[in-house]
């Protein structure tokens, strides 16, 4: 998502992060889509997603993805010189010693029933890009992982170095085929059709899909040169059920600025004035016995952040936090693949992707994300809470859908779609929410204003905020 929304998300997910060191998404779509193409193939027990790639399985895959795997199957001479391949697979395995893109572990042997890493994989990847190892090369094995996350091959959704699995291995595959390779071609779909390896008819939809996905990165990546400054106006419908009936809706709007500082952050200047409106379905509100006037709740409130403090007024009520950003990502578990910050969302986090020119000269972006994705990402933080934990038993996305308009390289207006559902100690909930956000401005023209009088606010804790929340 834009830099924007990074923001508004950012407690969340520092304490998602927090959770569980190791997340493991889930890439069924990445494994379809390379099935629908036929360049991936599943066993006895489907695609197999959650078990680790042996290296001959991450050979195999890697000759299927180049759609060489008629050619590798019509040379039934074997004189590569591995003694660990089996028959059934000799075809595969020459095809990439004849064409350098396997070299083998050493002692004559090609590693068949050996765990295939991630490093391994990405070099595999790399090769197939156009890209050497050899001695004077582009990369070396060593800087495998650094290389390919510059090109956009590897990125922090799509590869775990720690628990590298097929699901992995379908993900980093996908992206491959939209990564631009050495000899120049837009991606290595379109030199792979070109060549002849994959049908054109086969590969159409998939040609359109990475070039508007390329075309929404640009855009963003433009956009997100002004976004340390913006402002918006936005509006929130939320509605909740609870064992499959109304509970509540809300209603929220707000006027937002920001001036963040992402070498800093503790230096970010918020502020934004909400009004929120909620609304307990009548029928609900008499089952718990609360009274008519008490089932609708309305609240005006202004807040702020600057200096490491986050500042609540609402009515004459006043109060100030203490909140690091710093602190809080400082905290959050690190990677090799943090060195460079995406400016958009992996393509295996989306799950389609359409471009549209308007009659009022906006260009918009269609995007549905890959549910399958964040709901892995949840379940490895559930499964990791300690036992008697109070939060969720379950948790899942049913839809995550957002439509962003630019007008020339300016993000213009965007339009989120949620839907999830979750059980809390055995009652069924769901959410869904709209989030449009209109009138957005970037760049100098946008400043935050505070009020004079942010000294005088009382400090609470965090301890002390959930006793007056609860």
């Amino acid at each position: 998502m834009n830099r924007f929304l990074k923001h508004l998300v950012l407690g969340t997910a520092a304490v998602c992060a927090l959770a569980v060191p190791t997340l493991a998404a889930d890439f069924t779509h990445c494994a379809d889509y390379l099935n629908d193409m036929g360049l991936f193939q599943g066993g006895t027990n489907g695609y197999d997603l959650d078990r680790a790639p042996t290296r001959l399985e991450a050979g195999v895959m890697l000759v299927r993805l180049l759609g060489a795997e008629d050619a590798a199957l019509a040379n039934q001479t074997y004189t590569a010189p591995f003694n660990d391949v089996a028959d059934w697979a000799k075809p595969y395995v020459q095809y990439l010693y004849d064409n350098g893109l396997g070299n083998g572990v050493g002692n004559g042997k090609f590693g068949s029933d050996s765990l295939c890493t991630a490093q391994q994989y990405t070099t595999f990847l790399l090769r197939a890009l156009g890209y050497s190892d050899a001695e004077g090369g582009d990369f070396t094995y060593a800087t495998a992982m650094d290389f390919a996350q510059k090109l956009g091959l590897v990125d922090l959704l799509n590869c775990d170095e720690t628990n590298f699995l097929r699901d992995n291995l379908a993900a980093m595959s996908f992206t491959a085929l939209a990564t631009k390779p050495k000899s120049g071609e837009a991606d290595l779909l379109t030199k792979l059709v070109q060549n002849g390896a994959i049908a054109k008819d086969d590969a159409e939809m998939y040609l359109g899909f990475f070039s508007d996905y390329r075309d929404y990165t640009a855009a963003i990546t433009k956009a997100n040169a002004n976004a340390t400054k913006l402002s918006t106006d936005a509006g929130v419908e939320l509605g909740m059920t609870l064992a499959d009936m109304d509970f509540l809706t809300a209603s929220i709007d707000m006027t937002m600025a920001m001036e963040s500082d992402l070498e800093h952050m503790d230096q970010t200047k918020l502020a934004y004035d909400m009004n929120m409106t909620m609304e307990i379905d009548p029928a609900m509100a008499a089952a718990m016995g609360l009274p008519e006037d008490q089932a609708t709740m309305t609240q005006d409130m202004e807040c702020w952040y600057a200096d490491g403090y986050y500042y609540i007024k609402s009515g004459e009520n006043k109060m100030k936090v203490a909140l690091s950003f710093e602190d809080v990502m400082e905290q959050m578990p690190t990677s090799d693949l943090t060195a460079t910050t995406a400016q958009a969302e992996p393509l295996c986090a989306i799950e389609s992707l359409t471009k549209a020119t308007n009659s009022d000269g906006t260009v918009s972006y269609t995007i549905n994300y890959a549910t399958s994705s964040f709901n892995g990402l949840i379940d490895s933080i559930l499964s990791s809470l300690p036992t008697g934990t109070d939060a969720a038993s379950s948790m899942a996305f049913n839809a995550l859908d957002m439509e962003v308009f630019f007008r020339g390289d300016s993000l213009s207006s965007m339009e989120m779609l949620l839907d999830m559902s979750t059980e809390v100690e055995g009652q069924s909930m769901g959410i869904s929410m709209v989030m449009v956000m209109d009138n957005i401005q970037t760049g100098d023209a946008v400043t935050v204003t505070l009020p004079s009088d942010l000294s005088t606010y009382p400090e609470i804790t965090a301890v002390d905020m959930g006793t007056i929340t609860q």
